[in-house]
């Protein structure tokens, strides 16, 4: 089964260095595959930080997260989390 859930960016930089990898290193915990789709269709998975760079989203944008695996109510909720903590930047 597949869980998703859309997210608003609220940490005033958007997807930078610093919160790509903060995902990285969050999804790294959880058996799960989580993969992100922002605003114009393009998809990253969580696992690649070069490829949640390329996502290029701001501030008020919304990312979709999907995530799928034995744990990935777990990984889902953690994302979610992560993203409306602003990635602890502000």
């Amino acid at each position: 089964m597949t869980v998703k859930q859309t997210v608003e960016i609220q940490n005033k930089l958007g997807m930078h260095a610093r919160p790509a990898m903060k995902l990285f290193e969050l999804v790294q915990s959880f058996d799960a595959e989580v993969l992100l789709r922002n605003e114009a269709g393009t998809e990253a998975e969580a696992s690649s930080v070069i490829a949640l760079l390329m996502l290029d989203s701001a501030k008020g944008g919304h990312i979709e997260i999907e995530a799928s695996g034995p744990e990935e109510e777990q990984a889902l909720s953690a994302v979610i989390d992560l993203f409306n903590a602003g990635f602890d930047e502000d």
